[in-house]
């Protein structure tokens, strides 16, 4: 009995990391099955200079901390025997009459055992913050005072999402509708705290975009302030409630993906992350393929996913900036 379920054992952790015991890489697991494609119109890409009705925004990407991680946990292109470096961002987007609106919130102040688990098998090491580039301080350099932010668009509910969304005391935090009710089981899944402990409910707006219009390739988008310059983007599947947001530039629009793509190789050569990663993968895998529609429909598109700079530091623009 002792011998067989040793065995048992054995193969399992085998498993989660790809091999069989005897060494054997385990054969890959099948490709999803996407649902049909949008179309995208031809005047899409017009439209979005014809809709907007402000000029001036920018936006500053900030890097306030970073992971450690086995490189196939964000990408099956990257060797499992590689360890990355991935960097949590928060984007501050400037618009002349919106005021501030930052575009997750950055990790929180206690990181006490943060990323110690965040997926059954699959490890992470703690997050690490250096002096400095908390989310707070960065913005106190930029001449940002927290009371000058007046959005917070939360993409995911994980803490270096949402760690200091209550730091903004005039700030309404958007989080889709998805994703605030699903927080409790995922906090019960992951073993993590409840993540709508950083949020403010007096401050929270949630999102529905079951009753959304399409926006390009994508099923539900959301024209936040009417104006056509930031577009609430529903993409479920990389976490459960997911939200982009597509940013239109006087230089070009940018997405912001967040969660539904962790590297650049997720979006522009189909390759998925560990599966523990993600909530469905085939919406991740329909989200990846809409983002490529979108590319093809309007070429001057940056895609910036959630832990990968690469794409900016290929097509940089005046008004959208890494910060130092």
């Amino acid at each position: 009995m002792r011998a067989a379920l040793a065995a048992v054992i054995v193969f399992v952790g085998c498993a989660e990391i790809g091999l069989v015991p005897n060494g054997v890489p385990l054969p890959p697991p099948p490709r999803p099955v996407l649902r049909e494609a949008r179309s995208v119109s031809a005047t899409f890409s017009m439209g979005l200079i014809a809709h907007r009705k402000a000029d001036g925004l920018r936006a500053e990407v900030f890097i306030v901390g970073e992971g450690e991680v086995r490189g196939s946990f964000l990408s099956e292109l990257k060797s499992p025997e590689s360890r990355l470096r991935p960097p949590v961002l928060v984007i501050a987007i400037r618009h002349p009459k919106e005021g501030v609106i930052l575009f997750g919130a950055g990790l929180p102040e206690d990181l006490g055992g943060l990323g110690a688990q965040r997926v059954k098998g699959a490890a992470l090491s703690p997050f690490k913050v250096g002096p400095g580039r908390d989310i707070l301080s960065q913005l106190e350099k930029r001449a940002i005072k927290v009371e000058d932010v007046k959005w917070v668009v939360l993409t995911d509910l994980a803490p270096e999402w949402a760690g200091r969304a209550g730091a903004f005391p005039n700030a309404t935090v958007l989080v889709s509708a998805k994703a605030w009710f699903n927080s409790k089981r995922k906090e019960l899944e992951s073993g993590l705290p409840d993540p709508r402990a950083f949020i403010p409910e007096e401050r929270l707006k949630t999102i529905d975009f079951s009753q959304t219009k399409a926006y390009g390739p994508f099923e539900h988008g959301k024209d936040l302030f009417s104006d056509g310059t930031l577009i609430l983007i529903d993409l479920d599947g990389g976490a459960a409630g997911g939200m982009g947001l597509w940013v239109n530039l006087d230089s070009g629009p940018t997405l912001l993906t967040g969660p539904a793509a962790f590297v650049y190789d997720n979006i522009y050569d189909s390759a998925l992350p560990d599966r523990r990663f993600v909530v469905d993968v085939s919406s991740f895998a329909w989200n990846a393929r809409a983002m490529r529609l979108a590319q093809e429909a309007v070429p001057r598109l940056v895609i910036v996913p959630a832990h990968d700079l690469s794409t900016l530091k290929l097509s940089p623009r005046p008004d959208l900036t890494i910060v130092p």
